[in-house]
């Protein structure tokens, strides 16, 4: 049998002067690597930030494009009607732009309003026009008729201009009523179907 060998006091504090000095390289160690994720941690944050910078700006350019693109539409439509001011072979005498009520019944701008004797015609011009727009032309003839009462008599046609229109738009503004009204080169093209007044 083999005989245990004793530990002194000596070999207590070897070991744990060992211990100690293995701890201590732990906690260096662990120190060193916190340090390097807080420098980690800081550069993603900063390339965080200066992507997010690229992003308000690109956002900026293209909302810029978009005001662009909806004012170029506008304007379009709007000086095709001041030089034409023709609808369904209609002719109209008043054209009105970017027409707010004073004093309105209910707060709403109009983007045209083409008015004559008898008949008038509210028109929405948009880039590229959506199913929700054809919905809020209803929206436009109830504010409407509360704000000009003098006009109730008068048929109303609720028109929608765009440079396109995608199927599922003509489809519902065919199903509402709502006139679609399209660029064809140089002139202005009348696209719905089944047309009617309120």
């Amino acid at each position: 049998m083999k005989k245990r060998k004793e530990i002194s006091w000596d070999d207590i504090k070897a070991i744990n002067a060992e211990t100690a000095k293995i701890l201590k390289e732990d906690r260096k160690q662990a120190s060193e690597e916190r340090k390097k994720m807080k420098e980690s941690h800081e550069e993603f944050m900063k390339r965080m930030e200066k992507l997010e910078k690229l992003f308000a700006q690109t956002r900026e350019q293209i909302g810029g494009i978009s005001r662009s693109n909806g004012e170029f539409c506008e304007e379009y439509f709007i000086n095709a009607f001041k030089e034409n001011p023709v609808f369904l072979g209609e002719k109209f005498d008043r054209v009105l732009e970017n027409h707010r009520p004073d004093p309105a019944v209910i707060d709403d701008e109009y983007d045209l309003i083409l008015r004559n004797g008898a008949t008038i015609v509210l028109i929405e011009m948009k880039y590229k026009a959506g199913t929700d727009d054809v919905g809020k032309m209803f929206s436009k003839l109830h504010t409407y008729r509360a704000n000009y009462p003098i006009f109730k008599d008068y048929k109303i046609y609720l028109a929608l201009a765009s440079f396109r229109f995608p199927k599922i738009v003509r489809t519902r503004a065919e199903k509402e009523g709502v006139v679609l009204i399209q660029q064809r080169g140089e002139k202005i093209e009348v696209i719905s179907e089944n047309i009617r007044a309120w």
